[in-house]
């Protein structure tokens, strides 16, 4: 493993999430100050998912033929910068703009930072992975108590100190990388044609069930994190209490994703996706019924379970999609995201018509589904792990 590009994307993911994980926190006083509606909230998460998502694919597939290894600093700057200058928005239109603008940066960063840790990793791609992935787990795990300590402890306009770290990572990747790792398709032998004709079929039935299950989880998880302080609130728990809440259920989530990782090396990815996706509806609504201690526990019991196959899910994509990483780590970060990202909306809709707490319920129960999503990937892992080796 290449220790130094590991820890520097892993702490480029930690910002460029921290950023956005404080938008959960903003969003509770752009409700108050511009009027907003659920629905409206919810909109806000969308927009983010989809300019940070879906767009993804796209320097996903640039990246697999040219070198973008720039756009890895660049993104963490252009994120802290959107969301630095968020807090001072007028409107909540000049709000939902730079939200948008903030996504392009993830966008950028995304695809190309996890390609270098999937090539930088070796045979320990499950561990590389999952502490990539962990950095961004921590970072939506700190936005909201950072959110607190700057949004309810001074207010929005003090939003731009985002820009302090985003600055000094920008500065740190690039003057303290070493050279980052390329598409294996641009590491190609001198007078090779590089064709995509030279790549194995897609197995789309496996990552249809992948992508499914990348979307299911993903509406859950951005779902909670944006509503879980509000519905705290509506039971009478303090914001304050309800921002700590949410970065408890991200850090067990955290946690479990690093830990998913590694067991996924060791005893498979297929099992530690389905065992999460069942453990995590038991927890849930045990959480959603839970107050005073049991409700601190539950919470980072069921994030650990809902995270613990994030990271997996994404290195399953890889390995269903050899030769074509930029592509792969681009809709598994990307397109999973930003069609998960839509359910925010759907969520909010649901909790202006049913309540909010009849919205959390739904999403407790809804990963059950994607358990069953596994069995058709199994046999397409396998045939791809066998044209991998040869």
């Amino acid at each position: 493993m290449y220790k130094r590009i590991i820890l520097l994307m892993f702490l480029g993911h930690v910002w460029v999430d921290t950023s956005q994980g404080v938008l959960p926190i903003m969003l509770t006083q752009f409700k108050d100050k511009f009027d907003l509606t659920y629905l409206q909230v919810g909109v806000v998460m969308m927009v983010l998912n989809l300019t940070s998502s879906v767009i993804q694919p796209i320097f996903g597939y640039v990246s697999d033929r040219y070198n973008l290894s720039w756009v890895i600093p660049a993104g963490v700057l252009w994120t802290s910068a959107a969301m630095g200058i968020l807090g001072w928005s007028p409107t909540y239109p000049v709000a939902v703009a730079l939200v948008a603008l903030s996504g392009l940066g993830t966008a950028a960063f995304h695809p190309r930072a996890m390609m270098a840790v999937f090539l930088a990793s070796g045979s320990r791609r499950g561990l590389g992975t999952a502490i990539f992935s962990t950095g961004g787990n921590i970072g939506f795990a700190i936005g909201p108590l950072l959110g607190s300590l700057i949004v309810l402890g001074f207010g929005l306009a003090y939003t731009p100190v985002l820009l302090i770290p985003g600055t000094l990572l920008f500065l740190a990747i690039v003057f303290f990388a070493p050279q980052i790792p390329e598409s294996p398709r641009r590491s190609a032998k001198p007078g090779s044609t590089d064709s995509s004709s030279d790549l194995p079929a897609l197995p789309w039935l496996a990552l249809v069930s992948v992508f499914l299950i990348i979307t299911m989880r993903s509406w859950v998880y951005i779902s909670f994190i944006t509503y879980l302080p509000m519905l705290l609130e509506n039971r009478g728990v303090s914001l304050t209490r309800g921002g700590v809440l949410l970065t408890v259920f991200l850090v067990g989530g955290a946690i479990a994703g690093l830990f998913g990782g590694h067991l996924s090396d060791r005893f498979g990815r297929l099992r530690v996706v389905f065992f999460s996706m069942i453990l995590y509806p038991f927890l849930a609504g045990l959480m959603l019924v839970s107050d005073g201690t049991w409700l601190w526990i539950l919470t980072c019991l069921a994030g650990a379970a809902l995270l613990a196959s994030f990271s997996v899910t994404i290195v399953l994509t890889q390995e269903l999609m050899p030769g074509r990483l930029g592509l792969a780590s681009g809709l598994a970060l990307g397109l999973g995201f930003g069609t998960g990202g839509l359910g925010s909306a759907l969520t909010g809709f649901l909790a202006d018509t049913f309540g909010l707490y009849s919205a959390a319920w739904v999403l407790a129960i809804a990963p059950a589904a994607a358990a069953l999503l596994v069995f058709p990937v199994r046999p397409a892992l396998r045939r791809m792990r066998t044209v991998e080796a040869q």
